[in-house]
C-alpha cells in the first residue's frame, strides 16, 4: 500500500528524519484508546475555527525557548512511503493520502530543536462529534499493530508501537510512542493527540519534548 508522508505517519517520519537524513520530516501492543473524561458534545457547543485562525495559535519558536527555529511545514514534494505488515494501516492509507485531511480547518509547523531535533505541531478544527470520531479511527488503525515496516525507496524501518499515557488535558487524548529502526540505529518519537472541543493538537516528537510542550501548545490553541 502506497501512502504518502502525511499526518498518519508524522511520527514514524521524524524518526526516519533523525537516523537517516529522510526529506521532509513532518498499550502495550494494544489499540491506543481515547482517554476521555467528558461525553463529546454536540457541534453547537464549539465554535469551529478556519485555518487562518488555527494558524495563529500555534507554537511558535520564542514560546518553545532558546534554540528552537520554525519552518513552513512542506505540502508538496514528499516522497512515497510502503507500509507492510499492517493491515489496519494500510487501509486508512488507502482511504487517503492524508486521513485528518478529512478536517479542511488546519494549521501546521515543523520545529528544530537543538541537537537537530525535531518538533511538529498540528491543529484541526471540525465539530468535536467528528473530531472525536475521526481521530479515535486514526489511532486505532496507528496503534492496531505492535510492528510494522515503513520502506521508502531509500530505507526499510521496522517500527515497534506503544500506548503511553496522556496527562489530563481537554476532552479526550490518545498517546503513542513509536520505536523506530533503520541501517542499524534507532530512535523513539512520541505523538500526543488532544481534543478540547473543536480543536484537536497533535504534537509529534521526542518523548522529552512532546511532554515538556504539549501542555502550553494545548493552552496556546483553546485561548479565547
Amino acid at each position: 500500500m502506497r501512502l504518502r508522508h502525511s499526518a498518519i505517519l508524522t511520527s514514524t517520519c521524524l524518526a526516519l528524519w533523525a537516523l537517516t537524513g529522510c526529506s521532509t520530516p513532518p498499550s502495550g501492543n494494544a489499540p491506543a484508546a481515547a482517554q476521555a473524561e467528558t461525553p463529546v458534545p454536540t457541534a453547537g457547543d464549539h465554535e469551529v475555527l478556519p485555518s487562518e485562525r488555527l494558524t495563529d495559535r500555534l507554537l511558535t519558536a520564542d514560546d518553545l525557548g532558546p534554540g528552537y527555529t520554525a519552518r513552513p511545514a512542506a505540502t508538496t514534494g514528499s516522497p512515497e512511503a510502503s507500509v507492510e505488515g499492517c493491515p489496519q494501516l494500510e487501509q486508512l492509507g488507502s482511504t487517503a493520502d492524508n486521513p485528518y485531511a478529512m478536517f479542511p480547518n488546519q494549521g501546521k509547523r515543523v520545529f528544530t530543536g537543538p541537537g537537530g531535533t525535531q518538533l511538529t505541531e498540528e491543529l484541526y478544527s471540525a465539530p468535536p462529534k467528528d473530531l472525536s470520531a475521526g481521530a479515535g479511527r486514526i489511532m486505532t488503525a496507528m496503534g492496531a499493530c505492535p510492528s510494522y515496516q515503513l520502506v521508502t525507496a531509500t530505507t526499510v524501518a521496522d517500527v515497534h508501537t506503544q500506548t503511553v499515557p496522556v496527562p489530563r488535558l481537554g476532552d479526550e487524548r490518545w498517546g503513542q510512542a513509536l520505536t523506530v529502526t533503520a541501517d542499524g540505529r534507532h530512535t523513539i518519537v512520541q505523538q500526543t493527540v488532544i481534543r478540547d472541543g473543536a480543536v484537536l493538537l497533535v504534537v509529534s516528537g521526542s518523548p522529552a519534548e512532546v511532554t515538556v510542550h504539549a501542555q502550553t501548545a494545548l493552552a496556546k490553541a483553546t485561548a479565547h
